[in-house]
């Protein structure tokens, strides 16, 4: 019996010593990795680079979703280099990349400016993420612009920070651009509902909503919806987080989506619709073949003569504009002033991996100089 209890205990110390000796083999490749896996992701952010100076001929001045960038398959794709954005071969491993327009939602410190012309974009949107209340809508608004604007006056239902230092946590108003978009959780008034939308689940309670010193209107950790019924609620599915970035430049036409495009003047959600429709061409899906992506920002408008031709297609007549679109509401200046065909910010998600071995990284992308044919990389972190 005791050479058998001797025989367990050796076993165990064994087995306990094997498997500490894996973790630290284990730990010790994650390590030597370490180099390999940040180059493979300074190699992505060049390869997405190479991706976007790839354009079809008579789509260089347009930035659109059937293009190799965006993973689209364009008329012209057969004629690019046979590379893959997806488990592209690197070395002893691989990389996927994903390449992202900043453009295809508002920039959040553009619209936050309360002298710039987009101000009634940032009102339009903060009533489509549900605030509907005149009320709950003027805090939300009044409190971006005070968190973005650098002077400590504080709009009529604003915040600064005497508001904020009396929360528990306290913290400060930031009195500057919004360098990450989560911030807007910081922000009174913006709940997880209005920020993420309605039915998304699973996100913390914003640090302004956690309990604090009684006397203040900050919304507490429980409370009732701010819907009025569950019907609202169900409809409500679109967040800020879905609306706005916080960098790029004009409102991409070719790369927003519909609730994007909602916000745009005299735009409505049927408009909105059928800006999406034709641009996606006969069926109906964006990055096909057969995509028609807008030329010009006058195509938006009803009964303007198309910019070239929907694509670079041969054969296809330009579009005649939208049918619903504000044919006298907005001339085609004032329509420029909101929107452009083009992206110039893009982010870049790199996948590297080697025996197993995973990590992510992100790099953010700009394009500049004359055409914008300067395509620069600006930012790159680990996520």
């Amino acid at each position: 019996m005791l050479v058998m209890v001797i025989i367990f205990a050796l076993t165990v110390i064994i087995a306990a010593f094997a498997y500490s000796m894996k973790v630290e083999m284990r730990l010790a490749q994650v390590t030597d990795y370490n180099v390999q896996l940040e180059w493979m992701g300074r190699s992505g952010v060049e390869l997405a680079r190479y991706a976007l100076s790839m354009k079809c001929a008579g789509q260089e001045g347009v930035d659109s979703l059937n293009q190799f960038w965006a993973g689209g398959t364009s008329p012209c794709s057969n004629d690019l280099p046979p590379i893959s954005l997806k488990d592209f071969p690197l070395g002893n491993g691989k990389i996927s990349v994903t390449i992202t327009d900043m453009e295809r939602k508002w920039d959040i410190n553009v619209v936050a400016d309360p002298k710039g012309p987009k101000l009634d974009v940032l009102q339009k949107a903060v009533m489509l993420a549900g605030a509907t209340d005149p009320s709950a809508s003027s805090t939300i608004v009044d409190s971006i612009l005070d968190w973005v604007n650098p002077n400590t006056d504080s709009h009529f239902n604003g915040a600064e920070t005497e508001y904020y230092s009396r929360l528990d946590p306290p913290y400060n108003c930031k009195n500057g651009p919004i360098d990450d978009l989560s911030e807007l959780l910081l922000i009174k008034g913006v709940t997880p509902d209005i920020y993420w939308g309605a039915n998304s689940t699973n996100h913390p309670v914003s640090p302004y909503q956690l309990a604090g010193p009684t006397g203040f209107d900050h919304t507490p950790r429980k409370t009732k919806s701010r819907f009025s019924n569950e019907a609202d609620k169900e409809t409500n599915v679109v967040g800020l987080a879905d609306l706005f970035s916080p960098m790029g430049a004009k409102l991409n036409i070719n790369t927003a989506s519909a609730a994007t495009l909602q916000l745009l003047p005299g735009i409505d959600e049927n408009t909105a619709a059928r800006i999406i429709q034709m641009r996606a061409g006969p069926d109906g899906i964006d990055g096909t073949d057969d995509d028609a992506p807008f030329h010009s920002v006058g195509e938006l408008n009803s009964g303007l003569p198309g910019g070239g031709g929907p694509g670079g297609l041969v054969g296809v007549a330009p579009p005649a504009g939208v049918p619903g679109a504000p044919a006298a509401g907005l001339q085609v200046a004032g329509l420029a002033a909101y929107c452009d065909v083009r992206s110039y910010v893009f982010e870049v998600h790199v996948a590297a991996e080697i025996n197993g071995v995973k990590r992510n990284f992100t790099g953010i992308v700009s394009r500049s100089g004359p055409n914008a044919s300067q395509v620069t990389c600006v930012r790159f972190y680990w996520e």
